[in-house]
């Protein structure tokens, strides 16, 4: 079987790189300036696929608003986003969403919960997999939906297919595993099709989080996502979401994650290794 290679590109130039990490970060919120060979890496992977083009002409194709530079931006998009997740990714903080939902669900009618910047999946099943199994373990009667949101129509794609390769389930139990997923072929597996029904999936931009649908969230899970976000941006979607959080609600961060952050809404709670959030059932005034 052949296999074609290409010849390398050079490295960025600093002008170069200074336009590109510029026009990613206005569009995405994503921060490349101290994080140059990802970017690099990202660029490479995709303008392999179009054959010679180089980095100016390239720009210029990506920049436009006309068809086909928006298309050519989904691609690229699709190369530079960071995807890497995993079932259960920190079992911690699903342990605490379960928890959590082990005493709502006996409280309210029906419960939802968002998993921002989803990536493939993983994270998403993984809440409807607590959520089901905080339902069924308490016998309430209570429903529940999960939206999966990322900037990535790719990895949305995949997502939305709940098929899997077997190898990802490795930090779910077994017992788990053998309840949600069945197997699909010698190396993949695909979710129950009752988990896949209670979760949606929807393409978003957190800079664009104000124009988004305010939907109020019992659980809002945002790990890894706002990383490579400038603070005053990180602190702009953060106050978003508290707003999308139902009285009672839990609100779970990436470890550092939220850096001196802090709101007025939001009791900060004692558990190790997770950073979460609570809002009351009754509004804290602001000082």
């Amino acid at each position: 079987m052949m296999t074609q290679s290409y010849a390398p590109l050079p490295a960025l130039s600093d002008r170069q790189f200074v336009e590109w990490q510029q026009l990613i970060e206005a569009r995405t919120g994503i921060d490349f300036s101290l994080h140059r060979s990802i970017l690099q890496s990202g660029l490479t992977r995709r303008m392999h696929h179009l054959h010679g083009i180089e980095y100016d002409a390239y720009f210029d194709l990506v920049q436009r608003q006309q068809p086909d530079g928006r298309a050519e931006w989904q691609s690229l998009v699709a190369c530079i986003a960071v995807k890497e997740t995993s079932f259960f990714r920190q079992l911690a903080a699903f342990e605490l969403v379960q928890n959590y939902l082990r005493k709502r669900v006996l409280k309210v009618g029906s419960v939802d919960l968002w998993s921002v910047g989803c990536a493939t999946g993983e994270e998403a099943f993984g809440l409807a997999m607590a959520a089901n199994n905080a339902i069924e373990g308490q016998r309430a009667q209570c429903h529940y939906g999960v939206l999966g949101s990322d900037l990535c129509a790719e990895a949305l794609q995949q997502a939305r297919t709940g098929r899997f390769a077997a190898k990802r389930l490795e930090r779910i139990p077994a017992a788990l595993g053998k309840r949600y997923f069945v197997a699909d072929g010698e190396s993949f597996v695909q979710a129950v099709s009752s988990l896949r029904e209670r979760i949606c999936f929807l393409q978003a931009n957190l800079l664009e989080i104000e124009n988004l649908p305010a939907l109020p969230m019992d659980v809002i899970f945002c790990q890894n996502v706002l990383v490579y976000f400038r603070r005053w941006r990180t602190k702009r979607v953060l106050d978003a979401l508290v707003e999308r959080l139902k009285p009672g609600g839990l609100l779970v961060l990436g470890p550092g994650e939220a850096a001196q952050w802090q709101h007025p809404a939001l009791t900060r709670l004692d558990c190790a290794g997770v950073s979460a959030w609570l809002r009351p059932t009754e509004s804290v005034a602001a000082p």
